[in-house]
């Protein structure tokens, strides 16, 4: 029994519909949006790191109603500058993060500086396969000497993203793009 012709064409129509779809899938996703996904993503996991150690303020606040009692909320917090940590952080650095050779207060600042700059850098593309290898580098430290349990959880992904960034670089929708050709002349 032999298939009518529309029929026995149509595996040979979905494979070409396939490799359609999936070359504009890759052309979208493997330039500039992943690129983009990639920094944002790997700067929002450092800036919300950050945003645990200083102390903050709330814009676009809002109250909600919780068992009847108003909480304030705010639909984005920022660090207040000049930054200042909260006792909390050092005392985290000093008995849960304690990192041999570096003193616990000079250790505090270190990471929160580096999670202040660096997902600033990253989201604006600036210096952005450096600042992925000084987030690679402190994804390393954490993994090694502060939670060397979380590894599939939490950093394999961050080291994935980081590596991603340092390879691929920035994508066009980056400073560095812009600014790269001007700075080489």
């Amino acid at each position: 029994m032999t298939l009518p012709a529309p029929m026995a064409a149509l595996p040979a129509r979905l494979h070409q519909i396939h490799q359609r779809l999936t070359g504009q899938l890759q052309t979208l996703l493997a330039g500039d949006v992943l690129r983009v996904l990639a920094r944002l993503t790997l700067a929002g996991v450092f800036w919300r790191s950050l945003l645990t150690k200083v102390e903050t303020f709330g814009v676009f606040g809002y109250t909600e109603m919780i068992n009847d009692f108003a909480v304030q909320r705010s639909y984005l917090r920022l660090p207040e500058l000049p930054l200042s940590l909260k006792p909390s952080t050092l005392n985290l650095f000093e008995n849960e993060y304690a990192l041999p050779l570096v003193p616990t207060e000079i250790a505090a600042w270190m990471a929160t500086l580096a999670e202040f700059v660096l997902p600033i850098l990253l989201v604006l593309g600036v210096l952005t396969r450096f600042s992925a290898l000084a987030l690679l580098g402190m994804t390393l430290v954490i993994q090694v000497f502060v939670y060397p349990d979380a590894w599939w959880g939490t950093h394999a992904l961050w080291v994935v993203l980081a590596l991603y960034i340092a390879a691929h670089g920035p994508g066009r929708l980056s400073i560095d793009h812009w600014a790269g050709p001007r700075f080489a002349r």
